[in-house]
């Protein structure tokens, strides 16, 4: 990521495939990628306060060092992506993007590479499975959000209101659903049931995944 100081053109930076806009985005001479502290917090519903000493900045309970840019405050983006409980950031060096993978806290991966889906990643702690919300993850990027209701739960007309989905974190368009019947149920939900994907990718990106 070596570059010129305050390179910034052609520069990407996203948050679940969800573009954290600000001419103040740039990367260092040591080649840290510097991001618009408020543009990001706003991504997030969150509120990011410089500090009296103009040298700091108070955002999601966390203190994060600053540095000006066209006027405005930018943070590494490392420290942005802790103070969120990122899982992941990632540097596409072609594509001079970088993109990071903010799940709500607590989300862990429950499975490898599904084919046309993806890794699988949830929060059980909180309660999330079987119903969900599962996301959807491939090579470090948010692709699908996805619940599973029981064929029983029809049947009976029980309600599922107010699922958690993507509160509290970027989410992208959807583009595209799949809901699928599972007849005999699957690995992590033995019961017959109805598969209900939200993707964030075309039909084409997710049938390239292997």
């Amino acid at each position: 990521m070596a570059a010129a100081e305050g390179k910034s053109a052609g520069l990407t930076v996203q948050v679940n495939g969800v573009q954290v806009v600000s001419t103040a985005n740039h990367r260092s001479a040591d080649g840290k990628l510097y991001v618009s502290g408020h543009a990001f917090a706003e991504l997030f519903g969150k509120t990011f306060s410089v500090n009296k000493d103009h040298k700091t900045a108070a955002f999601n309970g966390k203190t994060v060092s600053i540095r000006m840019k066209n006027g405005e405050p930018t943070v590494w983006i490392r420290d942005l992506a802790d103070a969120v409980h990122a899982q992941n950031v990632s540097w596409d060096k072609a594509k001079q993007e970088a993109y990071v993978l903010a799940l709500p806290e607590g989300s862990i991966k429950i499975s490898g590479v599904v084919p046309a889906m993806g890794e699988h990643w949830a929060n059980p702690q909180a309660g999330d499975l079987p119903t969900g919300p599962i996301y959807g993850v491939y090579e470090g990027k948010l692709v699908f959000l996805e619940y599973m209701i029981a064929q029983d739960d029809f049947e009976k007309g029980v309600n599922h209101v107010n699922l958690p989905g993507m509160k509290g974190v970027p989410s992208p368009a959807v583009v595209q659903m799949d809901v699928e019947f599972q007849a005999h149920g699957h690995e992590g939900f033995e019961v017959p049931h109805y598969d209900i994907h939200a993707y964030f990718i075309s039909d084409e990106e997710q049938q390239k995944i292997k």
